[in-house]
């Protein structure tokens, strides 16, 4: 059996990002096209990437109309009760968690962009999801780390 080079980067490195995205949030769906961007660089590398939606009533129709409108370049699926957020410890959306050989590394803001409520810059001075994908993907160790993230509150 052939293994192609994804297949042997997700076995030595197995990195995966969670984004908590909400249909709702404005900050949220202002991050797909950045999102996107991760996605094209980092899913051929073999990172797992999926998105997931912590929306009690959130049915299967609204997302699919959500993912026609904002066409995510990763996969994405419903979280209705918030399980999968809540075991992660996210509370915000958007927020990512960045879990290397089952252990979570990073939680936080995809980057510096928004900082606080209502206030954002044109362009982010850190991109701290790519520059933890970065550090993982180029074989360093990473200490968890931890960011403030700005967004709408997951029930």
């Amino acid at each position: 059996m052939i293994l192609t080079l994804p297949l042997v980067l997700r076995a030595a490195n197995a990195i995966r990002v969670e984004v908590f995205l909400a249909i709702e949030c404005p900050i949220s769906n202002r991050y797909v096209p950045e999102l996107n961007r991760i996605a094209g660089r980092y899913l051929p590398k073999g990172v797992e990437m999926t998105g997931y939606f912590p929306e009690r009533g959130l049915t299967q129709v609204r997302l699919d109309q959500w993912q026609r409108e904002f066409a995510p370049a990763f996969p994405v699926q419903m979280d209705e009760l918030a399980k999968r957020a809540h075991k992660s410890g996210a509370t915000l959306t958007p927020e990512v968690v960045v879990v290397h050989r089952d252990k979570l590394v990073y939680r936080g803001r995809i980057d510096d962009r928004y900082v606080s409520w209502g206030k954002s810059r044109p362009e982010p001075s850190r991109r701290d999801l790519v520059e933890t994908l970065d550090v993982l993907i180029s074989g360093k160790q990473i200490s968890p780390r931890f960011t403030k993230t700005w967004g709408c509150y997951i029930e």
